[in-house]
């Protein structure tokens, strides 16, 4: 037998067992070494992922996408008071000082154009504060305060609150650490601007503000998430196993696997994500389970006498098979992930599916060669009560529990229509941040959330001036219009209709289209030839002149709104639009809408996957097809109960739920794998009736069963610590699913094995026949033997 053969090569090669294991953990390791955290939230899409290329192109024609953001909220609650003004200005000028600066746009160098005489006069809206009266200051604050695409972006209606934004280029080859060293300039500064302005309230916000706050977050959890993870594991086995040195032992293995699957995935070089931080955490806690079940085997071997080494082959023997299609199920539902659309997931996934391999030989191997040096006795197994007496219980209520069951099943299957699809990058970190709170109040206050870019091409270069296209940039504005939700519209329409009215004297009547091509091209002449430094049109303009961007800003929307969005969008221009070359739409926001949806879907198709190859597994291993089948109850039942009550919790499905369901498949089967082992042991080799062999399975492996639960649910909370919402999220489904799951496989499993395989009355077991010539409890003679 391949088990028992194991166990006595382990146990009689104690040394090389433990020497392999580490010498091969430490090798895979060193892929760690040169590890990198990742700072760029384009770090979640795969190269090939077409919305985001998009948004590159629009940025490629245009200017980036990226920037950080400083506002300004003086406590007298009037931006245009001297000192405020004076304080934007100083920060316009600091941001051309920027590394990497490429724009900058703020009250201070907002272009004001006005007429004198024949000459177009184009200058800043506030240059010098002390020049200007306060009947000018208070004109130029009506102008900036009724004026689109100022209005909502630069300044609130109200004219309490500003803000000055800077546009980066980054480079490609070192994008995070120029990301990290902008944000920290523009803190020290802003540290400094705190103390010269004490009534002025000054916060930092804006996409790469927001990116950055990922290294910090990778080191916080890494700091915090593991340890805790650890702590609380070592507790809570100490409390109930009593053996600090068998814990230690097992920690040990943990460790190594740590080391084995995520220097393996580093090895190719991916980057540190928060998604990819939660590996260790997640790894220790599955080696854990592995070992705490060979642990209780070994305890109960002493326990009855044997000698140390013979209980740990035994407890090797007994716990081959459970243990490796445990480990192969559960590293199937992780590797499943590389279905997942967002790189960071399927990186996860992988460590920790090789991480969960490697546990499975540490703990077969590793684990007990270590144990038999050391005083490890797990002293604590043997106070905890056997479980087998419920059996008792169950079969007088037996329809009435199966009745219940499934009537709270349906009943939570009945709220999973709630959930809804909903994501949003800054909703990725939690409110407790600094970060999220400035974003947060700067979405309320002055600016939407979502960013909506249209590059619209004509028919040729210099096409843009036609009072044909201009029209149609028109006509696509009245169209964004219509929705409720949009907050303001930037493009060269807006530019051209103020020239336009500015060479006609300010009339607002002329506050119109040009009317010919020759006119538009002449006025956006004049008008670029009065412009200062950095304040062109190519954010506006392409080089050629061929093409125009339309940015819509819009208020928070969900998942669903924004695609249904591009695709109004999308069919007005299909429609409308009168050039052969197609029309870009490019959004982080939708970028990160659709990622989601094609998440959930090959997520979706990765848990099938996984579940067919999980279901062939355990048919494979149990060699019966009944057997296969009733697995599948404990394993689909979990996840539809878990989704109905997420939709009551939360209902928000992001991206740490959307994982969440396909990874626990793999952890909840676990027990399923060991309980019906466990009975198909006793119904096979110890020849026991159906009844004894469900009581056999409860005594032997139901402790250990509702251990790994425990130690899983609590282990899990560490991840509701982060401040990576995603990881709260994964957290806190996957300790949902295994409360459910563990109640499933110790409740409705054992009751489903009763009734399915009833025994007949009229024969005589050779459990029942122990008990009668024995004189002696059956339960007690159940306890004496150990199982796989």
């Amino acid at each position: 037998m391949l088990a028992r053969a194991w166990a006595q090569w382990v146990m009689n090669h104690r040394i090389t067992s433990i020497v392999v294991v580490i010498l091969g953990a430490l090798l895979l390791g060193m892929g760690a070494k040169d590890a990198q955290f990742s700072a760029n939230q384009r770090d979640f899409f795969k190269a090939s992922d077409a919305n985001l290329n998009n948004l590159i192109q629009i940025e490629e024609d245009y200017t980036s996408d990226k920037n950080v953001m400083v506002l300004v909220e003086p406590r007298n609650r009037n931006v245009f008071s001297p000192d405020a003004l004076k304080a934007i200005q100083q920060l316009t000028e600091f941001g051309w000082s920027i590394p990497y600066s490429q724009r900058v746009e703020s009250l201070s160098n907002h272009l004001y154009t006005r007429v004198d005489g024949d000459d177009l006069m184009v200058e800043f809206l506030v240059e010098d504060v002390d020049a200007l009266s306060p009947q000018e200051l208070l004109a130029r604050k009506r102008y900036a305060t009724s004026k689109v695409g100022v209005k909502d972006y630069l300044i609130t209606p109200q004219g309490d609150l500003s803000l000055v934004s800077v546009i980066l280029n980054f480079p490609d080859s070192d994008h995070g650490e120029a990301a990290v060293e902008v944000v920290q300039y523009v803190h020290e500064y802003v540290d400094g601007l705190n103390a010269r302005y004490p009534e002025i309230d000054f916060r930092v916000v804006g996409g790469v503000a927001v990116e950055t706050s990922l290294p910090a977050i990778i080191e916080d959890d890494g700091r915090t998430i593991f340890p805790f993870a650890l702590v609380l594991v070592f507790a809570f086995l100490i409390f109930t196993l009593r053996d600090v040195i068998g814990n230690l032992a097992c920690i040990t293995t943990a460790l190594l696997s740590i080391m084995a699957g995520m220097g393996a995935v580093l090895w190719s070089g991916v980057k540190v994500s928060p998604i990819l931080v939660n590996t260790p955490a997640i790894i220790v806690i599955i080696a854990m389970a592995d070992c705490i079940h060979l642990m209780v085997n070994y305890a109960q071997g002493l326990a009855r006498g044997l000698d140390k080494k013979t209980a740990l082959e035994k407890s090797i023997e007994v716990n081959f098979s459970p243990i490796i299609f445990t480990s192969l199920t559960t590293a199937i539902s992780f590797f499943a992930l590389n279905f997942s659309e967002s790189p960071p997931f399927a990186h996860m996934g992988s460590a920790a599916g090789v991480g969960i391999l490697y546990a499975m030989l540490a703990s077969l191997s590793f684990l007990p060669a270590v144990v038999y040096y050391l005083p490890s006795k797990a002293k604590g197994v043997n106070t905890l009560p056997s479980m087998g007496g419920l059996i008792r219980f169950y079969q007088p209520h037996a329809n009435k529990i199966i009745v219940g069951f499934v009537l709270v099943m349906v009943a939570l299957a009945s709220f999973i229509p709630m959930n809804r699809l909903d994501d949003n990058f800054v909703e990725f970190f939690d409110e407790d941040l600094e970060v999220r709170r400035n974003m947060d109040f700067m979405i309320e206050r002055i600016s939407g959330s979502v960013v909506v870019n249209i590059s619209i091409p004509a028919t040729e270069n210099g096409g843009i001036y036609d009072p044909q296209y201009l029209g149609l940039l028109e006509d696509l504005d009245q169209h964004l219009q219509e929705n409720p939700q949009l907050r303001f519209t930037t493009s060269l329409l807006e530019v051209m209709k103020t020239l336009n009215k500015n060479l006609h004297e300010d009339d607002p009547d002329w506050y119109r289209i040009p009317e010919s091509r020759e006119l538009a091209s002449q006025y956006l002449l004049m008008y670029e030839m009065s412009l200062p430094f950095g304040q062109d049109l190519n954010n506006l303009i392409n080089f050629d002149r061929s093409e125009t961007r339309v940015i819509a800003v819009y208020d928070q929307l969900s998942d669903k709104e924004l695609i249904d969005l591009e695709l109004t969008i999308q069919h007005w221009l299909d429609q409308h639009q009168f050039d052969t070359k197609q029309a870009i739409i490019g959004s982080a926001n939708l970028a990160f809408a659709h990622m989601q949806y094609t998440n959930v879907n090959n997520l979706s198709k990765g848990f099938v996957v996984a579940l067919i190859c999980i279901s062939l597994l355990l048919i494979s291993m149990f060699r019966s097809w009944s057997l296969g089948l009733i697995s599948m109850v404990p394993n689909l039942f979990p996840a539809a109960m878990a989704f109905g009550i997420w939709a009551l919790i939360s209902g928000k499905i992001g991206f740490g739920m959307s994982v969440g369901i396909t990874i626990t498949l793999g952890i909840v089967v676990d027990d399923t794998i060991h309980f019906l082992a466990k009975y198909k042991y006793a119904r096979e080799q110890l020849h026991f009736n159906n009844h004894d062999s469900v009581r056999y399975a409860m005594d032997t492996v139901g402790v250990a069963m509702l251990l790994t639960t425990a130690m899983m649910s609590i282990a899990f909370t560490s991840l509701l610590f982060s401040d990576f919402i995603p990881n709260q999220d994964l957290g806190l489904i996957t300790i949902i699913t295994i409360i459910c799951a563990v109640l499933v496989d110790l409740v409705l499993l054992p009751i489903i094995l009763l009734k399915l395989f009833g025994d007949d009355g009229n024969v005589q077991t050779r459990s029942a026949q122990f008990s009668a010539e024995s004189g002696t409890d059956n339960s007690a003679r159940l306890e004496g033997y150990s199982g796989p």
